[in-house]
């Protein structure tokens, strides 16, 4: 992973510890952007209608169903269609919330889209590790 931005600090190219500090530095501010955006996250919801508005649902973050509401009207339905229309509401509902908690860990982590797949997850994790691990490697023997 490179980040082009041409004023952050390239790890391949470290001239002092001055560099080695601002790494540090902005490694530390994403980590607390990145915990804040976790804390905010639990406090998302999604909204999803069904029927033309007769069926509402509000789903957390995670997807799970925090509510389902209907308006009077939809009585006049048969029960098959208050059921489309309620599973119609939740899947709205998930995905207003997924892309709710997108955009906020997109702007945590300054425009770099993350995703919460956790194999994904754990792939970038091992890449960074990596590229430490490359950095240390690099230093100690430079040094």
């Amino acid at each position: 992973m490179t980040n082009t931005d041409p004023d952050y600090p390239r790890l391949d190219n470290l001239d002092d510890l001055e560099d080695l500090d601002e790494v540090v530095r902005r490694g530390d501010e994403a980590l607390r952007r990145l915990g804040d955006a976790f804390g905010e996250l639990e406090a998302v919801t999604g909204e999803g209608f069904g029927a033309d508005g007769m069926a509402r649902a509000v789903v957390d973050a995670a997807g799970r169903i925090q509510q389902i509401t209907f308006d009077p009207r939809i009585a006049r339905l048969d029960t098959r269609t208050i059921a489309e229309a309620a599973t119609e509401a939740v899947r709205a509902a998930q995905d207003d919330a997924r892309t709710r908690s997108e955009e906020l860990l997109t702007r945590a982590t300054g425009g770099e889209s993350l995703t919460l797949d956790m194999d994904h997850a754990r792939r970038r994790f091992e890449e960074i590790g990596e590229d430490l691990a490359r950095t240390l490697r690099d230093l100690a023997g430079g040094a």
